[in-house]
This record gives C-alpha cells, structure tokens and sequence, in this order.
C-alpha cells in the first residue's frame, strides 16, 4: 500500500491497521468512482493516480471541485454524516484506490487520536482550500484565476521557481471547470501567455517557462 500523505508521522501500528482494513481496486481513466448523491458511505485512500471531485450544474456546466492526488482521501464526509456523497469522483489517470468500510473508518477515529488529528488536519486544508478558491471566484477576473490555477499546478508538480513542464497538460475545458469559467475564456488567455512567452503547450506537455515571472505578472496586475 503507497505511503498516505495525511497519515505521515502515524505510529507503523496504526498503518497496519490500516492495510488491513482497505480493499484495493483499480479504475481507468474517465471511470466514475462515486457518483453524486449515492448513498454508499465507504472512504477512499488514493494510492496511484490522480480524481478529481467535480458537479454538474442545471445547465450543465462542469464544476471541479478539487483534484484528488496519490496520498490523498475522498468520501470522508459522508463516513462523517451519513449523508449521500456530495460530488462525483473520476478518475483522470488510472487509478488504485483503497476502499474502507465506514465503520472501520470511524472506529479509527474513535480508537487512535493520531489518526483523528490527522483526518481533522486534513479537513481544515481542504476547508482553506475551498476558501481561498471562493475568494478568487468572487474578487479575480477569469486572467488572474487563471494565473493562480497554474501556479497551484505548478507548485504541485514541485516548481515554486523556474521553469516547469506539466505532464499530460490540463485541457483547457480542465482549466475552464477548475477557474469556473469557460473553455473559450480560458483559451483566449493562454494564447495571450503564449504570445508573451510565459506558458506554451508542446503536444501533451504545458510549459511553464518561468514561475516567477507568471507570479509577477499577477502581482503587476494587482497593483497596477
């Protein structure tokens, strides 16, 4: 089982327990792991790959919520509440998960206070995550959420500065779910970062040519 990054600094015991109680399965990519409103309770341990968390809207708009990482978890909360799942969950690369039981779940929580502090550090990341993320929709133009997504992505990746090379490159409809905007927005500002040579595409790899200077470019806009 790959190591978990929210479970970094559990006691080994506590990891045991936990390989023991996680059926794995497999998924390709575009495979739906959880749907919308199911009522299944069960937790997910990303073990390879890459989800993502995503809705739908009335008019069928393509909301993503968050990527979904190795070392990353997903369905906790309705192993929480009890309540039906709150999003769909898709593979966007092949994926192994780890599936537990919502009873083995909690009764970790109960039993283990590393692993509780751990589940809860991990909820308020997500949390600020999902704040910071409200706070461009509402305050940035589509450029600058545009700009903060690919800094995300790159940072992700391990570039705080420096060139980058994103593989497979995020497909503009990925971008425009993510920013909450649409593909052609999103295209019409990545020609613009090609032309000034800070981010290009080469096939399946987006370039990002210099971190820093993309940062710059938000912070001059900001203050200009």
């Amino acid at each position: 089982m790959a190591e978990l990054q929210f479970l970094d600094g559990l006691d080994p015991e506590i990891r045991t327990r936990l390989r023991e109680r996680v059926k794995e399965s497999t998924h390709k990519r575009d495979d739906v792991v959880i749907s919308q409103n199911d009522e299944t309770l069960d937790v997910f341990f990303v073990l390879s790959g890459l989800a993502r968390a995503t809705g739908l809207s009335e008019e069928g708009k393509l909301v993503a919520y968050r990527e979904i990482p190795e070392g990353a978890i997903f369905g906790e909360l309705s192993a929480i509440d009890g309540r039906p799942r709150s999003a769909n969950v898709i593979a966007v690369r092949d994926l192994t998960v780890g599936r537990m039981a919502q009873a083995d779940f909690r009764n970790l929580i109960d039993t283990d206070d590393a692993f509780r502090w751990a589940v809860l550090d991990y909820l308020t990341a997500q949390s600020r995550t999902m704040t910071d993320r409200i706070f461009e929709f509402s305050t940035m133009l589509v450029r600058d959420r545009l700009i903060a997504e690919l800094l995300r992505l790159a940072e992700a990746a391990g570039a705080s500065e420096g060139r980058i090379e994103l593989h497979p490159a995020p497909t503009h409809f990925d971008l425009a779910a993510r920013i909450s905007t649409h593909r052609e927005a999103v295209s019409r500002e990545m020609s613009k970062f090609s032309r000034a040579k800070l981010v290009t595409k080469q096939l399946k790899t987006l370039i990002i040519h210099d971190v820093d200077a993309l940062r710059a470019e938000r912070e001059d806009r900001n203050s200009g």
